[in-house]
């Protein structure tokens, strides 16, 4: 796995769409419609994946259900949905590193294994111009935004312990925008949510928590603004279609 620590982007005039927690292959069955939808409504110039873009869940170090697929074929499954789904819609994208995303390496290294025998993950999943990165920081017209895929979901902490804006993603239930003011500028701190099928098995660990998922994305206008944008339900738990 090949990854920049730190990678400066300028987003400065430009929309970004930030895609939330997608697990595959156990994301929300409209994902992919609902990510379309947000491609063809914002226009986005440049796209950003908050981690956990497969789930791994056979791999986990936490106890795996044995009902769900094993890990080479959940591997063969997610590579396929990422073919002909995420990579298709989004051939360019950054990725941030993750707890899920980078499970593979974890496992090597609790295992003594060389991490320089692994193949890069652009090309286990043939994404040629995927970029994995630990952490991202967006030029804009407002001001840094520092990207990661989720360390603090403590009201106002990342604003200010970063010094500039901040965007997350890992916690499921978060799907927020809020606004932190020092002496010299405004910051605020975007929570993107995720785009989970909780009903999956593999989420099952989330069931007696609160809160609970928020399906959502987030979006940077091209003055550098911040909204997130809900994926919204029916009664039987899929898209309505609607922005």
């Amino acid at each position: 796995m090949q990854l920049s620590h730190r990678m400066e982007i300028d987003a400065t005039n430009k929309r970004v769409l930030i895609i939330g927690d997608t697990h595959i292959p156990y994301s929300h069955i409209d994902y992919i419609n609902f990510l379309k939808a947000l491609k063809d409504h914002f226009k986005p110039q440049l796209v950003i994946h908050i981690g956990d873009e497969l789930d791994y869940h056979a791999i986990s170090f936490h106890d795996s259900d044995q009902e769900l697929l094993s890990a080479g074929n959940e591997l063969d499954r997610s590579i396929i949905e990422i073919q002909e789904g995420l990579y298709k819609l989004f051939p360019e994208m950054h990725l941030l590193e993750s707890n899920h995303g980078s499970l593979v390496t974890r496992k090597m290294k609790s295992n003594g294994i060389p991490i320089r025998v692994l193949k890069p993950l652009h090309e286990l999943y043939e994404t040629p111009k995927w970029k994995w990165h630990h952490e991202i920081i967006l030029k804009t017209n407002t001001g840094d935004v520092y990207l990661c895929h989720g360390k603090s979901g403590v009201y106002g902490k990342m604003p200010k312990e970063m010094g500039m804006s901040t965007i997350q993603g890992h916690f499921h239930g978060k799907a927020e925008v809020t606004w932190h003011r020092t002496a010299t500028r405004d910051n605020f701190n975007m929570l993107v949510g995720c785009l989970v099928d909780e009903d999956s098995m593999a989420m099952a660990y989330g069931r007696n928590n609160l809160p609970k998922p928020i399906l959502a994305s987030g979006v940077l206008d091209d003055t550098g603004s911040p909204y997130v944008v809900r994926m919204k339900l029916n009664d039987k738990k899929r898209w309505t279609g609607v922005l």
